[in-house]
């Protein structure tokens, strides 16, 4: 069957993942591109599809709704998008996750629903064949049976010598060693806290269905700033300064209306159409109060990201422009700038995210940085620290550049400053944890 005509109005099918053979189901994995989002590149996804065999007594809705299940409840597990069916034929669509292995999974779920039961076998232990004879002896001597006394002797003699011989054989049999039960020690439970368990994401609910999600950022070792041979650079990046960077978390997306509201309870934003559009016209100043008042709800202790760490996330262990290359010309579909953002900002997630899974940090708005101005690195950290000492205090740094800016203004190295107490409609934030 020729899947790809079956979806060509939802779905255009660019590779594919895998086919095996799972049980009585014939299950081929296809990526795809999902046509239904009206942005550009269009998103990838995953495809399943599978014949409904006649021999087959699964309910193919369980299977959906256990990989739905596993989507909800894992962070790091593909979140189900669609499930139908048409005619015989099963298919279910999930976000792409580069690297999962979505054939081995669903062979787990098919093997924990179809696990035969053990083969049952009884039998009767020699060890328990003695007293069961004993038994039968002594019911043998409730019967109504008329012997005389000779016989009786005779009879009773003759048991007594056989279960004599019996007790002797029993114990002449190899005995068993016995059974030694060795207690293992008690295996401690995992933290409940997915930072002490490092894990590579985790969700942070803030109540009624909003939720943070968080990446973790390793540790490494970057260059701060940009050569002098970068195109579009200025003088307030250099000098280049090397930069050891511990482990952290970044949340995927800059704060949105959304979540600023379900935290601070009103919504400053100009851009109001969409709650997930990044908040903006929010101060330096305000987003401090919302780190605050964040972390007071949470377990974690929320910040502002340093402008080294910033930078180290922005390009993904990459060195040059744009975490794509030197060339602005894939700009488009990576940020929103003043070549395609329409005088506006825009939901976020709508961008193909940089290589550890952060989205939109070049354009969109700028982000906040917890580092107080300076004119240049002469003097900065080495330790991914924010710089806070000197400087102009009043001042604070802001990078990725805007949806107003030209695409030099989004290079990874590019940095301005904004008055700490001032709002404007093209500034937002993210926030971080540390991971230590």
């Amino acid at each position: 069957m020729d899947v790809d005509n079956i979806l060509n109005k939802r779905y255009h099918i660019s590779q594919t993942i895998g086919i095996k053979q799972v049980g009585e189901i014939d299950l081929s994995v296809y990526l795809a591109e999902n046509l239904e989002m009206p942005i550009t590149p269009k998103p990838l996804c995953v495809i399943y599809f599978w014949q409904i065999s006649k021999k087959d007594a699964l309910d193919h809705g369980v299977i959906a709704a256990k990989l739905y299940e596993i989507g909800q409840n894992y962070t790091l597990s593909p979140k189900v998008q669609a499930f139908f069916t048409e005619e015989d034929n099963c298919y279910l669509v999930r976000e792409y996750f580069e690297g999962y292995e979505y054939l081995e999974e669903f062979s787990r779920i098919i093997n924990d629903f179809t696990v035969p039961e053990a083969n049952k076998t009884s039998e009767v232990s020699t060890v328990k064949a003695l007293p069961i004879a004993r038994s039968w002896v002594k019911s043998l001597a409730k019967a109504p049976i008329k012997i005389n006394r000779r016989q009786l002797l005779i009879s009773t003699s003759s048991a007594i010598a056989g279960f004599t011989l019996a007790i002797f054989l029993e114990n002449l049999k190899p005995q068993p060693a016995p059974i030694i039960i060795a207690e293992s020690p008690p295996v401690p439970e995992p933290p409940r806290d997915p930072i002490k368990r490092g894990d590579k994401a985790f969700r942070d609910d803030l109540g009624n269905g909003v939720h943070i999600e968080m990446v973790r950022i390793p540790s490494g070792r970057f260059s701060l700033g940009s050569p002098t041979n970068e195109i579009g650079r200025r003088d307030n990046e250099s000098p280049i300064s090397e930069v050891n960077i511990p482990a952290f978390y970044m949340a995927k997306f800059v704060v949105t209306q959304e979540q600023w509201v379900a935290i601070m309870g009103s919504n400053p934003a100009l851009f109001r159409e969409n709650l997930q559009a990044p908040v903006e016209n929010i101060s330096w100043l305000e987003a401090q109060d919302f780190c605050r008042k964040l972390a007071a709800r949470s377990q974690h202790l929320y910040r502002l990201p340093s402008e080294s760490e910033w930078e180290y996330a922005c390009r993904a262990g990459t060195n040059t422009a744009y975490h794509f290359g030197d060339s602005p010309t894939e700009l488009v579909d990576y940020a929103w700038f003043a070549d395609n953002a329409n005088k506006r900002s825009h939901p976020v997630g709508q961008k193909v995210p940089n290589p550890w899974g952060l989205y939109e940090m070049q354009g969109g708005v700028w982000e906040w940085c917890e580092d107080v101005w300076h004119d240049n690195f002469n003097g900065a950290p080495a330790d991914g620290s924010a710089w806070v000492l000197d400087g102009y205090t009043s001042r604070r740094v802001r990078k990725g550049g805007s949806w107003s800016n030209e695409a030099k203004l989004c290079r990874a190295a590019s940095r301005e400053w904004h008055w700490q107490g001032d709002r404007y409609k093209d500034i937002g934030f993210r926030v971080v944890i540390s991971a230590m």
